[in-house]
């Protein structure tokens, strides 16, 4: 377990021989050092943990604690390809009206990385929301707030409808996996088009997804030129609303690329969850009437998660079950943000928290 310090730790020593011959330029010695100077910079105390869920070693999932200790719990479960660090810029105003407990999901961020061994929707569901229920029990938590980002918004939805008697409170932020695809549903023309470069690059993608190529695959093969994609996608990809300082950034792209070269496990479910173009092979659209705890929805105003979608969605289970609470079934939008409001606007994601808990939410 390690405390906030106040002073980055020194990056771990790595041998001269490792460092010019191996492939990947990743250990989980050096992950954990990156994630830790990422968390430095969240601005209150934070604990990190590992807790093991047998059988194997590699069954442990990763645990970012702070806070309260006897405030209501909030669980964050980051998005695909995503850590629980990522939730950094919002680290010091949730766990100062929370008991924060931020996540990565088995086989994801610095979790361990078991064998992904799912052939099914249903199985690659069964993974995470089995040991997220596995989690919860030996974190000895009785109701929490849930938190989930993308993927695992989608993912924590699931757990929600499977475990409602553990939830107060549902909040999906930038959700995946919430729309049907509609049955006349066509990709764009240039895409269909085998004579285009799109219509080209778009057979090649359907290949690449049905054969479980991921990001993750892609970085780990380009070996000692890994992070320097990252690096550049991380600078070109997060800019919008308030921007990383230039420490932030450094900091950030250092951990995002330990989580994404680390052993490939979870981030295999992708195909089984959601179709080519991020369609979910078994949408919440059709399971979201029998959710039994209150649920609210956070996009970006420049998300590429269409939030008039959420919209829809929201209007269909009101008219099946009607609202659980006056802040059941709401949808909310954060200006001069994208897919991360969290990062690019961390200020603003604290007002879609339930008020009831939240006494501070502009400081």
């Amino acid at each position: 377990m390690q405390g906030q310090s106040e002073a980055s730790p020194s990056p771990p020593e790595v041998s001269w021989w490792s460092r010019y011959t191996r492939w990947r330029q990743t250990s989980k010695i050096e992950g954990k050092s990156a994630e830790q100077r990422l968390l430095d910079l969240a601005g209150t105390k934070l604990v990190t943990s590992d807790v093991h869920l047998g059988p194997t070693d590699q069954h442990y999932m990763h645990t970012i604690e702070g806070g309260l200790p006897k405030a209501p719990p909030i669980v964050c479960i980051a998005g695909y390809g995503a850590g629980a660090a990522f939730f950094f810029r919002n680290m010091a105003g949730l766990a100062s009206a929370f008991k924060l407990h931020a996540v990565d999901l088995l086989g994801c961020g610095m979790s361990g990385r078991p064998p992904f061994r799912a052939h099914s929707t249903s199985q690659a569901e069964d993974f995470f929301v089995d040991s997220l229920a596995q989690w919860r029990e030996a974190q000895g938590l009785d109701r929490m707030i849930l938190v989930g980002h993308s993927l695992g918004g989608y993912l924590s939805a699931c757990y929600a409808l499977r475990h409602p008697e553990h939830i107060s409170k549902l909040i999906l932020v930038c959700p995946a996996g919430v729309a049907e695809r509609p049955a006349d549903w066509q990709p764009p023309e240039s895409m269909r088009n085998f004579w285009t470069v799109r219509g080209q690059l778009y057979r090649a993608s359907l290949r690449f997804w049905d054969l479980g190529v991921t990001p993750g695959t892609i970085i780990r093969g380009l070996g000692p030129w890994g992070p320097r994609l990252i690096s550049g996608y991380t600078r070109r990809r997060f800019h919008e609303g308030q921007p990383m300082t230039e420490p932030e950034l450094a900091a950030f792209e250092e951990y995002f690329y330990h989580i994404t070269a680390d052993r490939g496990s979870g981030e295999f479910a992708l195909r089984h969850l959601l179709g080519p173009l991020a369609w979910a092979r078994n949408a919440l659209e059709a399971r979201l009437h029998e959710l039994k705890v209150p649920v609210s929805f956070i996009y970006g105003e420049h998300d590429w998660m269409d939030p008039r979608k959420g919209q829809r969605v929201c209007r269909q289970v009101v008219k099946q079950r009607g609202r659980l609470s006056p802040d059941d079934l709401q949808v909310s939008v954060v200006p001069h943000a994208g897919h991360y409001p969290f990062l690019d606007q961390p200020q603003n994601q604290y007002q879609n928290m339930p008020d009831e808990h939240w006494e501070t939410s502009n400081e």
